[in-house]
């Protein structure tokens, strides 16, 4: 690949269950995606409510 570009994403779409999952570390998982999207100020475009790991991944965009 010649030359050097930086692409940055803005917005990212994510698509997951209504359910927290039977492992504890999915919706750990989901909380800390959410958290470094949030820092990042990637923006999030989801079909999900506030429920299991959607849930997870959402609570922490709206927190910032």
């Amino acid at each position: 690949m010649a030359g050097s570009s930086s692409h940055h994403i803005r917005n990212i779409c994510v698509f997951s269950g209504s359910s927290p999952g039977k492992e504890k570390e999915f919706l750990e998982s989901a909380n800390h995606f959410g958290q470094v999207l949030a820092e990042r100020k990637i923006h999030l475009v989801y079909g999900g409510g506030n429920l299991g790991l959607m849930g997870g991944v959402n609570s922490c965009i709206f927190r910032r």
